[in-house]
């Protein structure tokens, strides 16, 4: 009799807990979060040992941005549940929010102990991995993702990065056209990076030769156009231009010089000095292909369409397997559909 008793008040307390948390639900969505705490906290006292219900006022607190009282929540529900994998996953976040990032692996490492296929925490931990400047460890946990599923843009674009810093141009190169080919809203994002693997490659066979680039880099022809090419790969577009510029002296019909004169030009936001250069490298070389993509990705930047369109159509006539233009045709020709349709 009295066990039947002490049945019947648990469950009495458990739908009371239940129509409080409801409550607390709606209130929530309406904005009263006064009132939305007082209704969490009813279900709590009712159902002491429902994790879901201090997880919730976590989420309720994390919210309102009162972080130390969301902590103490979800360690709460932790504390009740060891295994409540949503309360240690907010958890994480918030560590990681403030920085505490060992605390965040952490987090995200108990998660997988209890869902080893959850991609969020594992993704998560790789993220936090790479702020540690353990970019290298990071590795097995973007590649366990992908595993886990293959279509994950953001893992295949921080490998691309990864295995590019590393210097491994083949497997960045891999995941970099995986991210193109899954979502064609990075194109120009993939072709940027794919550019500096390639600026990269370039450096690196310089120092195969043992040679280091301050001795390559001296005031003579052939140096002043690696200094000038160097120069555009780390970005330093003034140094480009005016090495260019003393090459061009020398050589004035250089076609190489000329095209890092020109995006040089480009990177210091000049696009119609930019745009002429190339053009009269078309004018003297009317296949160069080089020329034809650099008009083609400054008319994309400045959002001229048509003619972006027309200089990669131009380049696909004359050589139709150049990296990307394929898919830059397909990305612009998709927009100005789209366009149209909005009209």
């Amino acid at each position: 009799m009295l066990q039947q008793t002490l049945t019947n008040m648990a469950n009495l307390n458990s739908t009371y807990a239940q129509r409080h948390y409801e409550s607390a639900l709606d209130y929530f969505e309406q904005g009263q979060y006064d009132k939305a705490l007082q209704q969490i906290d009813k279900a709590i006292k009712n159902s002491p040992n429902n994790p879901d219900f201090y997880s919730t006022k976590g989420v309720f607190l994390h919210r309102m941005n009162d972080i130390p009282h969301a902590i103490e929540a979800y360690q709460s529900a932790i504390k009740v549940a060891p295994d409540h994998t949503f309360s240690h996953y907010n958890l994480g976040l918030i560590y990681m929010k403030l920085n505490k990032i060992i605390q965040a692996i952490q987090e995200w490492e108990a998660v997988i102990h209890v869902r080893p296929r959850d991609t969020d925490a594992i993704f998560n931990i790789a993220v936090a991995l790479s702020h540690l400047g353990k970019s290298r460890q990071a590795i097995p946990f973007y590649r366990k993702v992908i595993e886990i599923e293959p279509a994950h843009v953001q893992a295949h674009q921080n490998l691309g990065v990864i295995y590019r810093d590393e210097g491994d141009f083949i497997k960045a190169k891999y995941h970099l056209q995986r991210l193109r080919e899954l979502d064609s809203t990075y194109m120009e994002v993939v072709a940027a990076e794919i550019i500096k693997c390639e600026e990269q490659e370039f450096l690196k066979k310089l120092e195969a030769d043992n040679q280091r680039i301050s001795d390559v880099i001296a005031e003579d022809g052939d140096s002043l156009l690696s200094q000038a090419l160097v120069a555009v790969i780390e970005g330093q577009f003034d140094k480009a231009l005016e090495s260019a510029e003393k090459y061009l002296i020398i050589s004035p019909d250089d076609i190489q010089a000329r095209l890092i004169q020109g995006q040089a030009l480009c990177g210091l936001s000049r696009n119609a000095d930019a745009i002429a250069i190339f053009m009269r490298i078309l004018v003297d070389s009317p296949d160069c292909i080089d020329a034809m993509f650099h008009l083609g990705n400054v008319f994309l930047g400045m959002g001229d369409m048509h003619k972006a369109l027309e200089y990669y159509e131009k380049l696909k006539s004359v050589d139709s397997d150049f990296a990307l233009v394929d898919e830059n045709i397909r990305s612009i020709k998709a927009k100005l559909s789209n366009a149209g349709e909005d009209d």
